[in-house]
Protein backbone atom coordinates (compact mmCIF):
# COMPACT_ATOMS: atom_id res chain seq x y z
CA UNK A 1 0.00 0.00 0.00
CA UNK A 2 1.58 3.33 -1.00
CA UNK A 3 1.53 5.33 1.85
CA UNK A 4 2.47 9.38 2.99
CA UNK A 5 1.90 10.66 6.04
CA UNK A 6 2.25 14.31 7.60
CA UNK A 7 1.96 15.59 11.69
CA UNK A 8 -0.04 18.84 11.16
CA UNK A 9 0.24 21.57 14.14
CA UNK A 10 -2.96 23.54 15.09
CA UNK A 11 -2.34 26.47 17.48
CA UNK A 12 -2.40 30.19 18.34
CA UNK A 13 -0.24 31.85 16.11
CA UNK A 14 2.18 34.52 17.66
CA UNK A 15 5.23 36.31 15.79
CA UNK A 16 7.94 34.22 18.11
CA UNK A 17 6.67 31.29 16.30
CA UNK A 18 6.37 32.42 12.90
CA UNK A 19 10.12 31.55 11.90
CA UNK A 20 8.68 27.63 12.83
CA UNK A 21 5.79 27.29 10.70
CA UNK A 22 5.88 26.03 7.22
CA UNK A 23 5.44 29.33 5.12
CA UNK A 24 8.00 32.21 5.14
CA UNK A 25 7.52 34.40 8.10
CA UNK A 26 6.34 37.46 5.60
CA UNK A 27 3.74 35.15 4.73
CA UNK A 28 2.66 35.70 7.91
CA UNK A 29 2.65 39.77 8.11
CA UNK A 30 -1.41 40.02 8.21
CA UNK A 31 -1.90 37.65 10.94
CA UNK A 32 -2.68 38.90 14.21
CA UNK A 33 -1.51 37.75 17.23
CA UNK A 34 -3.70 34.50 18.61
CA UNK A 35 -5.24 33.84 15.06
CA UNK A 36 -5.80 29.61 14.92
CA UNK A 37 -3.76 28.27 12.77
CA UNK A 38 -2.56 24.87 11.13
CA UNK A 39 0.86 24.56 9.64
CA UNK A 40 2.25 21.23 8.67
CA UNK A 41 5.58 20.24 10.93
CA UNK A 42 6.71 16.65 9.63
CA UNK A 43 6.25 15.16 6.35
CA UNK A 44 6.78 11.95 5.38
CA UNK A 45 6.79 10.81 1.23
CA UNK A 46 7.41 7.35 1.60
CA UNK A 47 5.42 4.29 3.07
CA UNK A 48 8.66 3.74 5.59
CA UNK A 49 9.45 6.93 6.42
CA UNK A 50 5.68 7.39 7.15
CA UNK A 51 5.67 4.25 9.50
CA UNK A 52 8.83 5.74 11.32
CA UNK A 53 7.06 8.95 11.93
CA UNK A 54 4.12 7.54 13.57
CA UNK A 55 6.43 5.21 15.57
CA UNK A 56 8.35 8.43 16.81
CA UNK A 57 4.72 8.98 18.36
CA UNK A 58 4.06 5.88 19.78
CA UNK A 59 1.37 5.22 17.34
CA UNK A 60 0.67 3.21 14.40
CA UNK A 61 0.75 4.59 10.96
CA UNK A 62 -2.92 3.53 9.87
CA UNK A 63 -4.32 3.41 13.34
CA UNK A 64 -7.49 5.55 12.46
CA UNK A 65 -8.38 5.89 16.21
CA UNK A 66 -5.04 7.81 17.30
CA UNK A 67 -4.97 11.15 15.16
CA UNK A 68 -3.92 13.53 18.03
CA UNK A 69 -0.85 12.82 18.95
CA UNK A 70 0.64 13.25 22.45
CA UNK A 71 3.73 16.08 22.01
CA UNK A 72 5.39 15.20 24.83
CA UNK A 73 5.37 11.22 24.19
CA UNK A 74 7.53 12.12 21.15
CA UNK A 75 10.97 9.88 20.12
CA UNK A 76 13.01 13.95 19.47
CA UNK A 77 16.35 11.50 18.68
CA UNK A 78 14.75 9.74 16.16
CA UNK A 79 12.42 12.21 14.83
CA UNK A 80 16.00 14.75 14.50
CA UNK A 81 17.87 11.79 13.26
CA UNK A 82 14.94 11.72 10.03
CA UNK A 83 13.81 15.65 9.93
CA UNK A 84 16.59 17.33 10.73
CA UNK A 85 17.52 19.39 14.02
CA UNK A 86 15.77 22.51 12.73
CA UNK A 87 12.22 21.46 11.95
CA UNK A 88 12.90 19.14 15.75
CA UNK A 89 13.37 22.68 17.18
CA UNK A 90 10.05 24.02 15.56
CA UNK A 91 8.21 21.45 16.81
CA UNK A 92 9.41 22.05 20.16
CA UNK A 93 8.67 25.62 19.74
CA UNK A 94 5.12 24.93 18.69
CA UNK A 95 4.84 22.44 21.38
CA UNK A 96 5.96 24.81 24.04
CA UNK A 97 3.39 27.72 22.54
CA UNK A 98 0.62 24.95 22.89
CA UNK A 99 0.20 24.06 19.64
CA UNK A 100 -2.41 20.53 19.37
CA UNK A 101 -0.44 17.74 16.85
CA UNK A 102 -2.49 15.44 14.58
CA UNK A 103 -1.00 12.53 12.55
CA UNK A 104 -2.48 12.58 9.15
CA UNK A 105 -1.77 9.44 6.77
CA UNK A 106 -2.65 9.91 2.98
CA UNK A 107 -3.14 5.95 1.96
Amino acid sequence: MDLAAQIIALGPFSRKIAHALEYPEPDYAKVAEGTTIVSNVFVALSPEESHELAACFGVGAMDLSNHELNPRAADEKTLTEIFGEETVRGFLLLRESGFKFFFLPNA
